[in-house]
């Protein structure tokens, strides 16, 4: 009865993944699908899983999870399907992977996680949906900078104040040895440093700063 249900469920999810490869043969080209078993290796279907968080197929993600695929793979640039669903806009997914068990605290190749990639494409309710997660507030990606880094440079700065009341640092220093504050007077980016004064970044002492091309 047990090998006979997970018959069915194989054979269920690879005609579903089919469907999925096939509607996304535009952001990359369909792996074939094997011909699944009780033993099939279930990071055959890698491109379905990556597929479906990228479009928002929480069926197919679960009949995945249901068959114990691993929930946190990642794709050759470190992308987990949280990531994906967070980049690609995806709040349903979101939050199916989050219940899943999946985890938001993990980046990317350079250590850019799903809060960073929501707050890079501007996507605010994911991004507070992330910033409510068990992650440090202050993770730091390779380059030392963090979800309010983040905020600051790509101009999310409504978020400024909601990620300082979880406990960001606004003072917090990247690999360069520079705050946000910092970096967003060398960019000439006034709206941000005004932002980052507000939330209570420590105003900036170093003048030569503003002078620089």
């Amino acid at each position: 009865m047990k090998n006979r249900f997970r018959t069915a469920l194989f054979r269920t999810l690879a005609i579903a993944c089919t469907a999925v490869l096939a509607a996304c043969a535009q952001t990359a080209p369909p792996a074939a699908v094997p011909h699944p078993d009780a033993h099939a290796d279930l990071r055959r279907y890698d491109d379905a899983w990556f597929a479906a968080a990228r479009l928002g197929r929480i069926d197919i993600l679960q009949a995945l999870v249901d068959a114990h695929y691993p929930i946190d793979a990642a794709t050759r640039e470190g992308y987990t399907a949280l990531i994906l669903a967070a980049y690609r806009d995806q709040p349903q997914t979101l939050d199916y992977l989050l219940r899943a068990g999946a985890d938001p605290c993990v980046g990317d190749r350079h250590g850019n996680t799903a809060l960073m990639g929501a707050l890079f494409k501007g996507e605010t309710a994911i991004a507070k949906r992330l910033i409510d997660t068990r992650c440090l507030i202050d993770q730091t990606n390779h380059a030392g900078e963090t979800a309010l880094s983040f905020a600051a440079l790509f101009g999310r700065l409504d978020l400024l104040p909601v990620l300082v009341a979880r406990g960001a640092n606004p003072d917090h220093v990247d690999a360069l040895g520079r705050t946000a504050l910092q970096n967003a007077i060398l960019q000439g980016n006034d709206a941000a440093v005004t932002a980052l004064e507000k939330v209570g970044a420590t105003p900036n002492a170093d003048v030569t700063l503003r002078m620089r091309p």
